[in-house]
């Protein structure tokens, strides 16, 4: 074989990566490469505008401010301005909105010449044209989100947030200036004013109203309102732009990481020192040793990612009144960081030799870019106003697929390897190739890039809606934009995948409980300590509810990582007294718990007599309902009922009293409270997979829900992880449910409850328990509860359908005699409990439908 065809299969320059250059290429040069108009010219003021036409024009303007219930306070305004047919381009505001003219008219009636750019202007649609016979009418919506400090225009607005105060300042556009200002409203939304110039026509409970303006003439504000916000929505406003804030969110975000990093390690050293079986197994000691690593990679990467920069800036302004001017780089050294960061990722998790090349060849490349940008044609900070040349925004566009690739390739190669180390692989697995790793990470790089690079454009788009395209400044414009967006996205690469990478800390800790089961003759019939400490962490990482900021704030996200794992050992705690299986035997001293006296080997005998123990009762009941019976017949019905009440005596026990079990429990129970297998681990598997597929049409309404506002499809659509974040959350809620039946299944035994749905029932309310908890922190800070109500409700339903079919499974083996599952739960139940049963499910079902059309209604808002 030659060398070059070597080269092609093992990672060399095969065919797919000259077109995945191609590829790049082609994208970076979508927006470079177009020619700017140069001789075109605009109107840029008011005289442009054919002022003195606009006199007789009438224009009413709304503003409603919404305080309550948000994280972040909102304002929706409507400029309604009605132009007479005389105005010269009043024709012009009927044309295409694409088309210049209409641009231009509606640059008139819209803008000041310095204000065309609005990046924190939302529109749900583009204003809406209505002609009569004598009047054009425009009516003009925007949304603006305090979720900031600084100086903003928005509609005819201008928001002036600070800490303390807010100012809404109504700045009519120079061509309207001479217009009848008919009438003006301002909806406080609870909102206390500080100061109001002028004086309001009228007033009533927060809502202010100025009738007849008239046509001052006057270049400023006609209107001017302070408002004096709460601590919460102050807190949030400037949250994002304070930077000892933005420290205090980072090191609480990052306190939850490496706070389940060092849980991490701890469990995987106390693996290493308590086995499952008699010895530790070579998979046991693989599998805790990539736990342990996983853990401490993870928190490194917690401290790079998310408290390394801030930290650092903070702590140079505290120590100097003159900070170093590399410091003032926001972009590049986010960038510099997460490059390590992803080569440190893809590194650690020892791939071949070929991917390890090609991994340092790429962070090579971009830790150059980020390190001297000059090299590169590009400024220090990566991007400016003035906007790079045409090669220098494709390095921009080539340093996001580099860190993608990266990232991607880390991820992939961690999830391999604990999943291979764990035994969720077969032992022959070999590691991956860069000629199988490659190309596949290119494309799916690519296509992330390509959306980024499309919710940029479209961003551009929002923001330049009105901008003129025919003056050569708007080319300069234009790409400065998509350069700053650009850099940007490369800075916030690193931190999406890192706060995704709990995917992986649940797959290293199933990993290790998988490890642990294969171990041979594991003499435990439920969770060690260990093994339930492990699922602890699980759950708090995987199947929890994630509790959002507080007024702006993550610094106490380090909390709930405490309280989840407490609300599982206290569900356990309550088990530990109330579980059929933790109950003693009765009839002698020193008893045992009834875990303790099944085997995998007596499993068939149990199911035998419990199926034995329900034909008896059946034909209890049979008799009651005939009359008259068999008074011999019943009494040896009785007494054989009262022999499978009694219990085996432990070996070598001969002539010892045989205990019997407690009165409340019947071997029916214990036989469901065993579950369907013999081993716990196998119960874990077989719910996590029920819990999985009766989860599907969950996932979809909780995508749905999330999504389905049409605010949040406006904003999602330019944002450069939308799409992803929106497959992912899919993802991520099929992984709730998996991972909330795989802790229903294996502390099955541990759970209080006689039937399964009893036991979805407790874990439901633990998850529960914890969302109101958080939901504490929602009424204090007065912000929007969420969808916990649609979540909670799902996540019972979810756990009582699989609980059910968990019990049909423990009599698996009376399938054939059923015609379905239906009449096996029957023949379980017994009629009276499962119509009761029924009527539970049915009870969820109605109030997750009564939940979503409260939601649905026109006068209710998701949040």
């Amino acid at each position: 074989m030659t060398g070059g065809a070597r080269a092609g299969r093992d990672g060399g320059p095969g065919p797919w990566r000259r077109w995945a250059v191609l590829l790049l290429l082609g994208l970076a040069a979508w927006w470079g490469v177009s020619p700017a108009p140069a001789n075109a010219a605009g109107p840029v003021g008011a005289d442009d505008c054919h002022t003195a036409q606009l006199t007789d024009a009438h224009t009413d303007v709304d503003l409603r401010l919404e305080n309550h219930a948000r994280s972040v306070a909102e304002a929706s305004g409507l400029m309604t301005v009605r132009v007479p047919t005389a105005w010269l381009y009043a024709s012009d505001l009927l044309l295409s909105e694409s088309s210049e003219p209409h641009r231009r008219a509606m640059r008139c009636l819209l803008r000041a010449p310095d204000t065309m750019n609005r990046p924190e202007e939302w529109r749900t649609h583009s204003p809406r044209v209505s002609a009569q016979a004598s009047w054009v009418e425009v009516r003009y919506e925007t949304q603006f989100r305090f979720n900031n400090g600084g100086h903003f225009n928005a509609g005819p607005w201008v928001m002036d947030v600070h800490t303390k105060q807010w100012g809404l300042s109504l700045a009519p556009p120079p061509a309207l200036r001479g217009a009848h200002w008919d009438r003006v409203r301002i909806d406080l939304g609870g909102l206390d004013a500080s100061q109001v110039t002028p004086r309001p026509s009228g007033a009533d409970e927060g809502h202010l109203m100025w009738s007849g303006l008239g046509r001052t003439g006057a270049a400023g504000p006609r209107v001017t309102v302070q408002v004096i916000p709460p601590w919460q929505r102050a807190w949030a406003a400037t949250s994002a732009s304070s930077e000892p804030w933005l420290v205090a969110n980072a090191a609480g975000m990052t306190t939850w990481w490496v706070g389940t990093s060092i849980v991490l390690i701890l469990a995987a050293l106390r693996a290493r020192r308590q086995p499952a079986g008699p010895e530790l197994t070579e998979l046991e000691t693989s599998s805790s040793t990539a736990l342990w690593w996983w853990g401490a990679l993870k928190a490194v990467l917690g401290v790079m990612i998310l408290l390394f920069y801030k930290a650092l800036i903070n702590t140079a302004d505290l120590l100097s009144d003159k900070p170093p001017a590399w410091l003032d780089y926001s972009m590049r050294w986010p960038v510099l960081i997460g490059v390590v960061a992803g080569w440190l990722l893809v590194v650690s998790a020892r791939p071949r030799r070929t991917v390890l090349m090609a991994a340092t060849l790429l962070a090579a490349g971009a830790a150059l870019v980020a390190a001297d940008p000059s090299l590169f044609g590009l400024p220090a900070p990566l991007a400016t106003p003035t906007g790079p040349a045409d090669a220098g925004f494709a390095v921009l566009v080539a340093e996001v697929w580099a860190l993608q690739w990266l990232w991607l390739a880390g991820t992939a190669l961690w999830a391999w390897s604990l999943a291979r180390q764990g035994g969720l692989l077969r032992p022959t697995s070999t590691p991956w190739r860069l000629r199988r790793l490659g190309p596949a990470l290119a494309a799916l790089s690519l296509l992330l890039l390509a959306w980024g690079t499309w919710a940029i454009e479209r961003k551009w788009e929002r923001i330049s809606w009105l901008a003129d395209r025919e003056i050569a400044a708007y080319h300069t414009q234009h790409v400065a934009s998509l350069a700053r967006d650009m850099a940007s996205f490369s800075s916030q690469i690193p931190t999406w995948y890192y706060t995704h990478t709990w995917v992986l800390t649940g797959l290293a800790i199933v990993a290790l409980l998988r490890a642990r089961d294969l171990a041979p003759t594991v003499p435990y019939a439920s969770p060690t300590p260990l093994d339930r400490l492990l699922l602890a962490v699980f759950f708090a990482v995987v199947v929890a509810w994630r509790q959002g900021s507080y007024a702006g704030s993550q610094a106490l996200a380090a909390l709930w990582l405490v309280l989840d794992i407490a609300a599982l050992y206290g569900l356990l705690a309550i088990g530990q007294r109330r579980a059929v299986l933790t109950q003693h035997l009765e009839g002698c001293d020193g008893s045992p718990q009834l875990c303790e006296t099944i085997t995998e080997a007596e499993r068939n005998d149990l199911i035998n007599r419990a199926r034995r123990y329900r034909e008896l009762t059946t034909s209890l009941r049979t008799m009651d309902q005939a009359g008259g019976e068999n008074a011999l017949k019943r009494h040896a019905v009785e007494k054989e009922l009262s022999r499978l009440h009694r219990w085996r005596p432990a070996p070598g026990a001969d002539g010892a009293p045989r205990p019997w079990l407690p009165a409340q429990v019947t071997v029916v129970d214990v036989a469901l409270s065993w579950g369907p297998h013999a081993k716990w681990w196998d119960n874990a598997r077989r719910a996590a997979v029920l819990a999985a597929a009766f989860g599907l049409p969950g996932s979809i309404l909780m995508v749905w829900m999330a999504y389905s506002p049409q605010g949040e499809w406006m904003r999602r659509g330019v944002y450069m992880f939308g799409a992803p974040e929106m497959l992912f959350m899919f993802v991520y809620w099929e992984l709730v449910w998996a991972g909330a039946g795989l802790v229903l299944g294996a502390l099955w035994r541990l759970l209080p409850g006689r039937r399964g749905p009893a036991r979805a029932l407790s874990l439901t309310l633990a998850y529960a328990l914890l969302i109101g908890l958080g939901l504490l922190g929602n009424l204090i800070t007065d912000q929007e509860i969420g969808n916990v109500a649609v979540g909670i409700s799902l996540m019972l339903l979810v756990l009582t359908l699989t609980s059910l079919a968990m019990d049909a499974d423990t009599f698996r083996s009376e399938r054939r005699f059923w015609p379905n599952r239906i009449g096996l739960l029957l023949s379980i139940y017994q009629i009276r409990s499962f119509s009761a049963q029924v009527a539970y499910i049915l009870m969820q079902l109605v109030a997750v439908l009564t939940i979503l059309k409260f939601f649905a209604g026109s006068d209710t808002r998701w949040k």
